[in-house]
């Protein structure tokens, strides 16, 4: 038995990717082309655009496919289109070039002395429902606090009690006789 030709090493990770370095010595470059519209491709039909078409029309998806965005954005003009007010169809318009990208439309300008005027109205409002509210009424007058008799409570108290408080007198043992007042 000779030793010399029976020795085989175990190949290791750093071994094999040694030896498929060593294996491969040309270079390949990869270059990233732009997606190109349709309108584009369309143009150019002769050199490399011919071959930039059929890229394209691999990497395109086949008709039975659902795309998600595009669903979406047919059901919300299909929501513009039957709005019934102008004024609502507007507000769709602006809240869908918003989420395209569009500035939002800078807000309405309000004179400082009617702006003024107005929140010291809102803090007026405010403080008279504190008042009624310290009363106990409601701003119309009536009583915000509902106030339940002595039978009231007897008759709620004596109403079965529901399933999920099956075992709430469990282990309580009440007395026959009846305590007087």
């Amino acid at each position: 038995m000779n030793v010399s030709t029976d020795f085989k090493p175990v190949p290791t990770r750093a071994a094999l990717a040694l030896q498929k370095s060593a294996n491969k010595t040309e270079f390949t470059a990869l270059v990233f082309q732009e997606p190109q519209t349709a309108a584009t491709t369309k143009t150019n039909t002769t050199g490399e655009g011919a071959e930039a078409t059929s890229t394209n029309a691999k990497d395109t998806k086949t008709d039975n496919e659902f795309d998600m965005k595009r669903a979406r954005h047919e059901v919300l003009n299909f929501a513009m289109a039957n709005q019934r007010t102008s004024k609502n169809k507007r507000k769709m318009e602006i809240f869908q070039l918003i989420k395209l990208g569009a500035k939002p439309p800078k807000k309405a300008y309000k004179n400082y002395k009617d702006l003024k005027a107005e929140r010291q109205r809102l803090q007026d409002i405010r403080e008279q429902r504190k008042k009624f509210h310290q009363l106990g009424k409601n701003q119309a007058g009536a009583a915000s606090v509902k106030c339940t008799t002595k039978t009231q409570r007897n008759q709620r108290d004596k109403k079965r009690a529901p399933v999920a408080n099956i075992g709430q007198h469990y282990g309580k043992a009440e007395t026959k006789l009846k305590k007087r007042n």
